[in-house]
């Protein structure tokens, strides 16, 4: 008898040894299964001393059941398996720390868990804390800490941007694209609240616009992966968020009071010099007296096709177009490309037409054409260039119904290497035709239909004789 309940003694203890073994493999498994959201590898955490707690039969039923719920994605029956695992064996797998934020906000939607919300919202923030000393990655997940902190612990939005501030320091380039965003709608949130200064959101600004810069540059360079440049969109979709938001607080007055002191210090800091640059032009500074004297001296230092022609627009908006065609022509020098060149010549050609100098709208014509020899753009400007100087060029023996002949002449043109333009063309030698040569007064003048007749003056051109009405 006694024999027989030792034997069954020693059978229950196998029994509970199989369940360990077997409970322990459900968690393996769901370990290998487990991924780092970040792309890492489950690793047993060097912090971790006993990684299976004090009851390893409880703890490997708790994992077996938080698994088979969070793989079926019912986080919310997920959670008291996460919680016992989170208490008493936090580094059995990854998922537990990695996962539990997101299941924790699950909850937090729960009428049932309304009562526990700020002592979930501090279980999650620690449960970040420990995935960094558990597993490392202490810049990345400071980042996820922060944004959780300023979200759902408001009261603690001041530590929350300390924490964006660390983060951005240890991952510099490397930080996600959706930090810098977080960061400063956290930084908004208090200056709203007056909890922060002006001063204090331009100096987030300032620490996140070159992380923002140099990603956009990184990942929208020619000839990047697919992947790549999916990410440039990302960080482009990131720099339009942060300036829409910081967008009502940047007014060209205060950006020039935050930045002109350290102009003398930085006058030959190229990076610093960009920073503001771009800064003052996303406060719609481009006219401003402190935005040219940074570009010029920039462009200085760095010469470059978009600082010139940034110089150049801006010079346009206060009135100075001489020294804004300056500009214009140095950013044609430096164009990287034939379609930035042509572009540039015929922005010459418009400003030129603007200001009357009509000789010098068909030089940059001409200039765009040699880019573009198809450009309809280009030959209706040089129409209307002569069709203004009608009554300037117009001493001939034709008058200047000779002057409208030749602009004809270019407007036909354009039509015929463009149709995009037809409607544009044909309306123009509509307006001029009945401005033609009177056949009687070419008569007296020896001139006859489809001779050959010269323009004199700055045009110099000749064209075949048709007279109004014909």
């Amino acid at each position: 008898m006694v024999y027989k309940k030792e034997i069954l003694l020693r059978i229950g203890e196998m029994k509970k040894y199989l369940l360990i073994i077997l409970m322990a493999f459900v968690g393996f498994t769901a370990m290998a299964q487990d991924e780092d959201d970040n792309g890492g590898e489950n690793t047993v955490a060097p912090a971790c001393v006993n990684k299976w707690g004090n009851d390893s039969v409880e703890t490997a039923k708790q994992l077996s059941l938080f698994n088979q719920y969070y793989q079926e994605k019912k986080y919310v029956e997920a959670f008291p398996y996460w919680e016992y695992l989170f208490i008493n064996a936090p580094c059995i797998q990854k998922r537990i720390m990695y996962a539990g934020p997101f299941i924790i906000k699950k909850v937090l939607r729960e009428d049932a868990y309304k009562a526990r919300f700020e002592g979930l919202v501090d279980t999650l923030l620690m449960s970040e804390d420990m995935r960094i000393e558990f597993f490392g990655q202490e810049g990345y997940v400071l980042a996820k800490k922060a944004d959780d902190m300023a979200k759902l612990a408001p009261k603690r939005r001041a530590e929350a941007l300390a924490i964006f501030s660390k983060s951005i320091q240890l991952e510099g380039d490397n930080t996600k694209d959706d930090v810098p965003a977080d960061y400063i709608y956290a930084g908004v949130k208090e200056y709203v609240k007056e909890k922060l200064t002006l001063d204090q959101l331009f100096l987030i600004l300032d620490e996140i616009t070159p992380v923002i810069d140099n990603n956009i540059a990184k990942y929208t360079a020619p000839g990047v992966s697919a992947k790549d440049s999916a990410l440039g969109v990302k960080w482009l979709s990131t720099q339009e968020a942060v300036i829409g938001m910081m967008k009502p607080y940047l007014s060209c007055d205060k950006l020039t009071e935050l930045k002109q002191p350290a102009f003398a210090a930085n006058k030959t800091n190229v990076d610093w010099l960009k920073s503001t640059v771009k800064l003052l032009d996303r406060g719609g500074c481009e006219s401003s007296d402190f935005y040219l004297q940074c570009s010029e001296v920039l462009f200085g230092l760095e010469p470059s096709s978009a600082a010139a022609l940034s110089l150049a627009k801006s010079f346009g908006k206060q009135g100075d177009d001489r020294k804004a065609t300056s500009y214009y022509n140095k950013a044609a020098d430096l164009a990287s490309s034939d379609e930035e060149r042509y572009d540039i010549y015929i922005k010459l050609a418009k400003i030129a037409k603007n200001n009357g100098q009509y000789s010098s709208v068909r030089d940059y014509a001409r200039k765009a054409l040699g880019v573009n020899p198809n450009s309809g753009e280009a030959y209706i400007l040089i129409g209307d260039a002569y069709s203004a100087s009608a009554a300037s060029c117009g001493t001939g023996d034709l008058g200047r119904g000779g002057v409208y002949l030749v602009a004809a002449d270019k407007y036909m043109k354009a039509r015929s290497v463009d149709g995009s333009v037809a409607s544009e063309a044909n309306s123009k030698i509509a307006n001029i035709s009945g401005s033609f040569p009177d056949k009687q007064t070419a008569f007296f003048k020896g001139v006859i239909v489809g001779s050959s007749y010269t323009v004199g003056c700055w045009i110099g051109e000749s064209t075949t004789v048709r007279f109004n009405g014909e």
